[in-house]
């Protein structure tokens, strides 16, 4: 009686019709290409095969019942609020954690980027592309990951398979933390490395296949801060002191806990008061709390250097854009004046939603981070809570088998910095309306 209570005052506060469409549904960016077909059409024979044969029908089915939330098209800036298939809308799952997307002090670096060094570098870094930007870039953030050295790339996949292949030896024990990211499983499978899993979080898996006997020279653990699907942190001082105690290197990616985690946001090292001595290397996005383009890893000088000769994507791709780097320099200098109280709006704002959602009867799971699961049991459901959403003008994007095992179908919601509370509370009035799907 006491929620409902409190959903009627909701109501009478907000003018929700601002967003509302009831008539609204997800625009599938595929033309004309499925509505010829009342059932799903056959694969061309190029991409004949059983995972062609399983996207083609499930792609068709979503865009007939009108729940294809994906690829949805921004027609400006992102943020809070958006301009989407030319309607406004509140966005919930922007990356921008710290709500930093727009920042006048960022965009104008990122302008200056391209006055200065043109629109491309003209090559890759091993070559003719490296500029001052990236020198400067990878200076500040190894003096903010508190690590010898950095080096960049054009994205964190990037950074990722070049730790992977570039460190990583077949010689070499690989034990991962099951829900790593899919770039790190892409790169361990390209360099055709051997690996063991732990079931995710599990300390006690992961010391017994520590201690089990190995004539591999070198062991590596492999985790992450945050996972991005649960939302949940890596159990960081369990780990350090299970990789002290068997002599292992750890590799951190940092990508979704860089600039959100720690008081000044240098991620979950300082969250936990690890020493960062303790990580021997960090890997990390620029495209999520830091509002651009790349990706870095931070470790030791010497280890720099040889990736600096060694990692493909380095050698062989092109280097971040003059503006990205730009855009990544000027965001970690707004980070360093603004972070601690732009981290704490982010989680106050992550409380208030996470706690509304509790009381409104939604599983989100045991993150402990602004990434929000809304795990609804099964793809249908996820897919009519997306576009139902989608209808009241808000974009909460679906993460569907094979992202998530079946039966773990969710949407994955984003707090940002940005959310004000009159956005926050129209987001969980729009949930109010959407609880019979889940019921």
């Amino acid at each position: 009686m006491k929620l409902n209570n409190e959903l009627s005052a909701l109501l009478s506060q907000i003018k929700f019709s601002k967003i509302i469409d009831e008539t609204s549904t997800p625009l599938a960016p595929f033309g004309n290409h499925f509505s010829h077909y009342d059932h799903s059409p056959a694969v061309e024979p190029m991409i004949q095969s059983r995972i062609a044969s399983r996207w083609i029908r499930d792609i068709h089915g979503m865009v007939k019942e009108n729940v294809y939330a994906f690829q949805q098209t921004m027609q400006g800036k992102s943020g809070p609020e958006v301009f989407s298939n030319n309607r406004e809308m509140y966005m919930l799952s922007s990356y921008d954690y710290l709500g930093l997307l727009g920042h006048p002090y960022i965009e104008n670096a990122a302008i200056n980027g391209i006055k200065n060094f043109g629109t491309a570098t003209g090559g890759a870094r091993m070559l003719a592309g490296t500029n001052q930007l990236h020198r400067r870039l990878e200076d500040k953030l190894a003096s903010f990951k508190r690590k010898e050295a950095a080096i960049t790339f054009s994205s964190g996949y990037m950074a990722n398979l070049a730790v992977v292949n570039g460190v990583l030896q077949k010689a070499d024990r690989i034990i991962v933390d099951e829900m790593i990211h899919r770039s790190l499983y892409d790169a361990l499978h390209m360099a055709q490395l051997n690996y063991e899993k732990f079931r995710h979080n599990d300390m006690q898996h992961l010391q017994q296949l520590l201690e089990s006997k190995t004539d591999h020279k070198k062991t590596f653990i492999i985790a992450e801060g945050i996972y991005s699907m649960e939302g949940d942190l890596c159990p960081l001082p369990e780990i350090v002191a299970l990789k002290k105690e068997f002599g292992a290197y750890l590799i951190l990616d940092e990508s979704h806990s860089f600039g959100v985690f720690g008081e000044n946001g240098r991620g979950v090292d300082e969250h936990f008061g690890i020493d960062p001595n303790d990580i021997d290397i960090y890997t990390s996005a620029l495209s999520k709390a830091i509002p651009s383009g790349g990706g870095f890893i931070a470790t030791s000088q010497q280890t720099v250097i040889f990736l600096q000769h060694a990692a493909s994507p380095f050698v062989f791709s092109g280097a971040m854009s003059p503006a990205n780097t730009a855009a990544a320099l000027a965001a970690l200098e707004v980070l360093e004046t603004e972070g601690p109280e732009r981290i704490k709006k982010t989680f106050t704002n992550t409380a208030y939603l996470k706690r509304n959602l509790k009381r409104l009867g939604y599983n989100i799971g045991k993150t402990q981070s602004p990434i929000i699961p809304v795990i609804g049991g099964n793809k249908e459901i996820t897919l009519r809570l997306s576009a139902r959403l989608y209808a009241l003008g808000i974009i909460a994007n679906p993460v569907i088998f094979p992202a998530v095992p079946p039966g773990e179908d969710r949407l994955r919601l984003c707090v940002t910095a940005a959310h004000n509370k009159y956005i926050l509370d129209e987001i969980i009035l729009a949930f109010s309306m959407c609880k019979s799907i889940i019921e």
